[in-house]
């Protein structure tokens, strides 16, 4: 150990971090096709090595390869300090290459729209760039101050296709995996430059529904009235799952939600929000809200119905008398705190079931789920977290009850019985999943000094 502060030995290596990240954002891990997924779980593996754990594994999942690795505290904490679980994720998403400024695995650092150096490559805000940030705060804690707590960190290799296994993979560790908080560096921080503190995530439930009737398409004119139309039996179909209020109609489907307390509704107050400029931006003339429910309430904290596409007959130019023999509608749920995937599609189900109309096959296919999660907002792990980012961000932070999208929270807040936070390092402009997806850099180094800062704070915290 050295008698510099952490923030300065950060400082001191950065070039090699630097060096250290393109080389691992080089390495293609496409969890889709399977491309360089395990030559990226071996580089993951040893970079932990490198960056001052104890020890990381390969642990095979009945899908991709994840890592494990673990560092013990230093010094007098090694016995009494807590231990904090880190996670984040190796794969990516695919990426064409004539769609980029620069080749997506061809890590390339290059000024952005906001003047500010970023670093151009497929993995850099979603998810590389942040988790490798915990690596570099390990490796100046160890080289300075020493490690306050225990820490294990866990990068899985199917994020990007919908964490198939990670359930699997803490359910079957659970017992090496013990920890006292869950930290996800994912998404990205809010646009003003604040950074956030989410206390969970949305839960999701997608579906597929077809309709098919006969067993070709025909001619309007000469069927249309006697013969079952699909289409029509979708379109009511869908109607059918929200009442005349636009409340979400399938039975028991609102019994779970759990309740907003009085420190709920104090950090939704709390949230900067300007609804006049979410209408300009998104060219609306009014956004879907109401007196008792506002638009970060309606985001955070209430379960939505999203009709994601609807596919049936003819949609070209011009007119074609077609009654088309299938037709199809995919559905996304979003769930919040206590809703159940497997409730709500057991409901849709026997909804579903109830309105088919004779002639008409119906096929309701279950396509991806993942459970809904929120810590609450009076924990006592989020104060330590809250001052912990505002010290890394030199900003206060925003504190969320919720991500409004849904990331697996779930699975260490309920398989490990701990408290779970999301605090996202990159910027809000990361263009994750689509060309020149990037980090910038000082995004990058705020999330190292942020690991640092919450690795200590919650020491303290923990241990008083």
């Amino acid at each position: 150990m050295t008698t510099i502060e952490p923030t300065a030995y950060l400082e001191r290596r950065d070039g090699t971090f630097l060096d250290d990240l393109r080389s691992l954002l080089a390495q293609p891990s496409i969890s889709a096709t399977g491309e360089g997924i395990d030559d990226c779980a071996t580089m993951v593996r040893q970079s932990c090595l490198e960056y001052g754990f104890d020890e990381a594994e390969l642990v095979e999942t009945p899908g991709r390869p994840a890592v494990v690795a673990r560092a013990s505290a230093d010094g007098e904490s090694t016995e009494t300090g807590p231990t904090v679980l880190l996670y984040g994720h190796y794969d990516v998403q695919p990426a064409t290459a004539s769609e980029w400024q620069s080749p997506p695995f061809d890590p390339t650092v290059r000024e952005g729209p906001d003047g500010e150096q970023r670093l151009y490559a497929r993995g850099a805000g979603d998810n590389k760039g942040q988790w490798f940030a915990h690596l570099c705060a390990v490796c100046a804690l160890r080289e300075t101050t020493g490690l306050p707590t225990d820490v294990t960190l866990v990068i899985e290799g199917e994020e990007e296709s919908g964490s198939e296994h990670l359930e699997w993979l803490v359910r079957e560790h659970r017992e090496d995996l013990g920890a006292d908080v869950a930290i996800v560096a994912d998404g990205s921080i809010d646009a003003s430059g604040r950074p956030h503190v989410l206390l969970g995530s949305r839960g999701l439930l997608y579906v597929d529904i077809e309709a098919t009737g006969a067993n070709r398409d025909l001619h309007s004119g000469n069927f249309g009235g006697p013969v079952p139309n699909p289409a029509t039996a979708i379109v009511d179909l869908v109607a059918s799952l929200r009442d005349e209020d636009g409340r979400i109609a399938l039975e028991g489907f609102h019994d779970d939600v759990r309740p907003l307390t009085d420190r709920d509704r104090e950090v939704l107050e709390a949230i900067p929000l300007d609804e006049e400029a979410v209408k300009a931006d998104l060219g609306l003339s009014a956004l879907a809200t109401d007196a008792d429910e506002g638009y970060t309430e309606r985001l955070l904290c209430r379960p939505n119905l999203n009709v994601a596409g609807l596919d049936a007959g003819y949609d070209g130019d011009g007119m074609k008398t077609v009654l088309p023999s299938r037709a199809r509608a995919k559905i996304d749920f979003r769930l919040v705190a206590d809703q159940d995937p497997d409730d709500v599609f057991d409901s849709l189900s026997r909804h579903v079931e109830e309105r088919i109309p004779a002639g008409i096959e119906v096929d309701l296919s279950r396509v991806a789920a993942m459970a809904p999660q929120r810590t609450p907002a009076d924990s006592p792990v989020v104060e330590p977290v809250l001052r912990a980012v505002g010290e890394g961000w030199n900003r206060e932070p925003i504190l969320k009850l919720s991500l409004g999208g849904s990331v697996p929270t779930y699975v260490f807040a309920d398989t490990l019985d701990v408290p779970c936070l999301v605090v996202p390092y990159a910027n809000a402009d990361e263009n994750n999943h689509a060309p020149d997806e990037n980090i910038s850099l000082s995004c990058f180094r705020a999330g190292a000094r942020t690991t640092v800062a919450i690795l200590e704070a919650l020491s303290e915290s923990i241990l008083d």
